[in-house]
């Protein structure tokens, strides 16, 4: 249990994600699936397809890992 005078030490690992931001995986994740979806756009009709699927498994993926965060997060803040 926190106390209002005194907080809670912060771990190593915390500080040093505070002192070096990056972007979150889900979200790299995701505009790593706009790639073959602007390329579906610019290269031959056969391959749109191949190349829509991909994105669109990507967005998914990303979804999935979003919201595999937000629960995690959610147990580790009820704990």
């Amino acid at each position: 249990m926190s106390n209002a005078t005194m907080p809670e030490p912060r771990s190593a690992q915390d500080e040093e994600i505070d002192r070096h931001p990056s972007i979150e995986p889900w979200l790299r994740v995701s505009f790593l699936a706009l790639v073959p979806l602007i390329l579906a756009f610019y290269l031959a009709r056969e391959w749109q397809p191949y190349l829509f699927v991909a994105g669109g498994l990507l967005l998914v993926a990303s979804a999935v890992m979003l919201v595999r965060q937000e629960r995690r997060k959610s147990a580790s803040g009820r704990a």
